[in-house]
């Protein structure tokens, strides 16, 4: 009879066990969180002991100098701890701060600085990358590239970077409440705020780009940009070589958007259109001030889409339709 009921608890308790996700056994038990104070230790040195199949958070404290490669996590997140008001920060040690491949990554509240290297931050490869609350800034190349992988950024501000400050190749990417802004020409690019290339999207929702020496924004390649007009301001200013392109059979729905004070040395204009390509102004919005006009539209086929809609200033566009 003991044996019957030994036997009888044994079954009970396996039926049991067979209903309970695999994660209820594992995964809780490997996830792991720890904190690299700068002073001590490097991200790098920390990713190494961690399983990259498993959810993760690493917490930084200070200053740290390194070049993270993050290769095929699963779940991780790196995140900046304000101590005495000051964030937490990444520079570069000769490469770019982060590069990661491979990989489902967040970076959050820290000061990613890319002097001494040609990338601030790249994802790439299948990557999913979430930025939220960083200031990326000061490398001799691109501030950021999204290489064939999504990508979303909440509050970031991307500063002062050559090339280009925030660059899409092959990429799907959201922006809310961010600010691309101080680009330099440099040895890959003409200082442009924002690239969009080789079939990226973009998803404005509320988007700064102004001061940049080259283009604010550049599409070209076959690729979109669609401004979300109801989420707040998209404003486009003082972007010395023009303020938004259009070109290379791409599309733009820049309707709410502000562009205005555009253009200098390099020419330009607020918007171009040229190369089979379209923007579309269907929910209005200011295109004024900027040289030497308002909007473009080019000989190989720029159509825009609605431009009485908008505030336009001087245009050249006879080619438009309602």
């Amino acid at each position: 009879m003991l044996n019957a009921t030994r036997t009888s608890a044994l079954r009970w308790f396996a039926l049991l066990f067979s209903f309970l996700p695999l994660g209820f056994l594992t995964d809780s038990a490997a996830a792991r969180t720890v904190t690299v104070d700068c002073e001590e230790s490097t991200i790098s040195a920390v990713l190494k002991t961690l399983d990259p199949q498993t959810s993760n958070t690493v917490q930084v404290i200070g200053t740290c100098k390194d070049s993270v490669g993050i290769f095929d996590f699963a779940d991780l997140t790196i995140a900046g701890l304000k101590i005495e008001g000051k964030s937490a920060a990444i520079e570069s040690n000769g490469g770019a701060p982060f590069w990661i491949v491979g990989s489902h990554v967040q970076l959050k509240n820290l000061v990613i600085d890319g002097e001494g290297g040609f990338y601030t931050v790249t994802c790439r490869e299948f990557s999913v990358c979430r930025f939220i609350g960083n200031t990326i800034q000061n490398a001799s190349g691109d501030g950021v590239q999204i290489d064939s992988a999504d990508a979303t950024f909440y509050g970031d501000v991307i500063q002062n970077n050559a090339s280009c400050g925030l660059n899409l190749t092959s990429a799907r990417v959201r922006v809310s409440q961010v600010t691309v802004k101080g680009t330099t020409a440099g040895t890959y690019g003409p200082g442009t705020g924002v690239e969009i290339d080789s079939g990226s999207t973009l998803v404005v929702e509320q988007l700064t780009v102004q001061n940049n020496q080259g283009r604010g924004i550049s599409l070209v390649g076959n690729s979109n940009l669609t401004n979300r007009p109801w989420t707040g301001p998209f404003t486009v200013s003082n972007n010395n070589a023009g303020g938004i392109w259009v070109a290379e059979e791409s599309s733009a729905d820049i309707g709410g958007a502000t562009v205005i004070s555009n253009g200098g040395t390099d020419g330009g204009a607020g918007v171009v259109i040229d190369g089979n390509s379209e923007a579309s102004f269907w929910s209005g919005g200011t295109f004024t001030g900027n040289q030497p006009m308002d909007l473009y539209c080019g000989v190989l086929n720029g159509i825009a889409a609605a431009p009485q809609r908008a505030t336009v200033g001087v245009t050249n566009c006879p080619n438009t339709y309602k």
